[in-house]
Parts: structure tokens; sequence; C-alpha cells
């Protein structure tokens, strides 16, 4: 697959945590916990490396595009015509790439306020005082 990808949009976040990944997707308060493997994945794709030059082999190809595939479904990645700076470099899976889905704080990450920015006024958003 020659498609680029990048990161869905401002809403989706991501931090490492000893070797695991976990992402936040605040518009729809979802999280999601990637193992090792899928963390290497999401960096390559989230990065812009096209799935036939970071699979390493056949099998690699069909786990990454399936890997991607579930992420752009998730609405974490989304395909890009840009091309990164940096080259695409192969990597070799050596367990299966997972993504676990969270939502039971869905309800409370979406209403929290700490996520209501201004582009202007900046954080926080203060509603408007009648």
């Amino acid at each position: 697959m020659s498609t680029h990808f990048r990161i869905a949009g401002p809403d989706v976040v991501h931090e490492e945590f000893g070797g695991d990944l976990v992402i936040l997707n605040i518009a729809s308060g979802q999280y999601f916990g990637l193992n090792a493997e899928g963390a290497a994945l999401w960096t390559a794709l989230a990065g812009g490396q096209r799935i036939d030059n970071i699979a390493a082999d056949e099998d690699t190809r069909a786990t990454v595009t399936s890997f991607a595939q579930r992420l752009t479904e998730l609405a974490l990645i989304t395909a890009s015509d840009d091309a990164p700076a940096h080259t695409d470099k192969a990597i070799t899976l050596t367990q299966v790439p997972q993504i676990e889905v969270y939502d039971d704080l869905a309800d409370l990450i979406v209403a929290d306020p700490i996520h209501d920015v201004d582009a202007e006024g900046g954080w926080p958003k203060m509603p408007d005082s009648a």
C-alpha cells in the first residue's frame, strides 16, 4: 500500500507508558491501549510511513494493513497525501499488534472542560457571561 497516513486530527493525542501506548480521542471520549508492537506500528503509520515500506515481509504486510484499517475505522489515523521528511524503515513484528478500546469514561472525557480550548482566548474557554 503506497498510502501515507497521519493522526486523524488535534483531538487524537497519545502518550507512551513503559513500552505501551495510550491514545485518547478527546472528541469521542474513547481511549485505546496498544501493546509494544501496536505502539511501534502507530509511530510508523502516524508518522507517515507507507505500509509497503515498513512491512518486512508478506505476512507482516497483511498484519500492518489490517492494523492500519482498524486505526482508520476508530478515527485515529487518516490517509494523507503528505510524504514524511524521513525515510521509511522496515519493522519486524515478534508479537501480534493489539489495540484495546475503552469507552467507560467517554461521558466524563467529553464533558471535561479542560479540553475546551479557545484558539484565541486559550484555556480554559470560559462560558459567556449573561
